[in-house]
């Protein structure tokens, strides 16, 4: 069992790497959270590894109810976190409820949000099951629902107590949410850590097939990675936390465009940053060669390397609409090298167009 650090003072919390959930209630106990809980999950997660979640909080005490949402990203929405409020104020009477989020990123940000606004704020816990959510989506406080036109744009900012990464979860998952979750470590490694990029190439068989040793470096050096970024910028005001939204501009829209139902969200950044990698390229910002490796990787992993099937209009437009859209610009997180970012609203209306035409076919 491992432990990382998400240090944001009297909010800090620890992201533990870990085999099972046997002392997730012990450490429950430390964080004095009472021994309520409410699982907000899918209920093919909760048929799978719903035991091995519920088994140690009720033989710890813990009185624990299952709320169910549809497995969508359709699921992230004011009507769906109007109903499990509603369920809350019905069912847990006058106890702070305690809500573990069980499940992938749409679990995790929608149970989020509702723990963020039901009673003005009540704690919740990361127990993410995708590989995606494991290295990214449950970690840094970021919840919010979508709208029918645009991604997260509404949300805040509510840190969960605790992210728990059951490892021994991810050998269930199927292929093309191994590849989804493949796409964030893609780029933790573009943005900040090019032996992790390097790792990627020389072991992505092993990577593919979550072979524990390949997991263990996957997942401790993503959380690693966003839990240092999240320490020194955690609402995204210094500038830091937006690099993290490589491949995101385009990858957004994408997932907007397509009605959140043609690409899974990792599928949609992984195209996203070959979008943003070429537009580096054609900027005379990125090396070429470096271009094609991010490129290379992401097609090796089995990742579409652009759109087909999605109005290239409907693209632009959601564009415009995303939150990264500012002073009537897009913002780009955009490669110096393998490890290096800039962020910019900088980019010649051209230049991305070009790109977007290329890619969004």
């Amino acid at each position: 069992m491992k432990d990382i650090r998400v240090s944001l003072g009297e909010r800090s919390y620890a992201i533990t790497v870990a085999d099972s959930y046997a002392r997730l209630p012990e450490r429950l106990r430390h964080l004095g959270l009472g021994r309520h809980g409410w699982v907000v999950s899918h209920r093919s997660v909760l048929a799978r590894s719903g035991r091995d979640l519920l088994g140690p909080l009720r033989r710890a005490g813990w009185t624990v109810e299952t709320l169910v949402v549809p497995e969508s990203e359709t699921s992230k929405s004011f009507a769906h976190a109007q109903r499990l409020i509603t369920q809350l104020s019905r069912r847990a009477a006058m106890r702070i409820p305690v809500l573990f989020a069980f499940g992938g990123g749409v679990v995790g940000d929608l149970a989020g949000f509702v723990a963020a606004v039901y009673r003005r704020g009540v704690p919740y816990v990361q127990l993410p099951t995708t590989l995606l959510a494991q290295v990214d989506s449950a970690i840094g406080g970021k919840v919010g629902v979508d709208l029918p036109h645009a991604k997260n744009l509404v949300g805040s900012f509510h840190q969960p107590r605790l992210v728990w990464n059951n490892l021994s979860l991810l050998r269930t998952l199927p292929l093309r949410q191994r590849r989804s979750g493949l796409a964030e470590v893609i780029k933790y490694g573009a943005i900040a850590d090019p032996t992790l990029f390097r790792f990627l190439e020389t072991h992505l068989r092993e990577c593919l097939r979550l072979e524990l040793r390949a997991v263990r470096v996957m997942v401790e050096r993503s959380c690693a990675i966003k839990a240092a970024v999240v320490s020194r910028d955690e609402r995204e005001t210094r500038g830091l936390r937006a690099q993290l939204n490589f491949g995101h501009t385009l990858g957004h829209a994408l997932e907007a465009a397509g009605g959140y139902r043609r690409w899974t969200h990792g599928e949609a950044i992984a195209i996203g940053m070959c979008a943003a990698a070429r537009l580096s390229a054609a900027l005379g910002k990125l090396a070429e060669r470096d271009c094609e490796r991010v490129v290379r990787l992401i097609r090796a992993a089995g990742l579409p390397t652009e759109s087909r099937g999605v109005s290239r209009n409907a693209v632009r437009a959601a564009l415009r609409y995303d939150k990264k859209f500012i002073h009537g610009r897009a913002r780009w997180v955009l490669l110096a090298r393998l490890g290096q970012v800039t962020v910019t609203e900088a980019v010649p209306p051209s230049a991305a167009e070009r790109v977007i035409s290329d890619i969004v076919r």
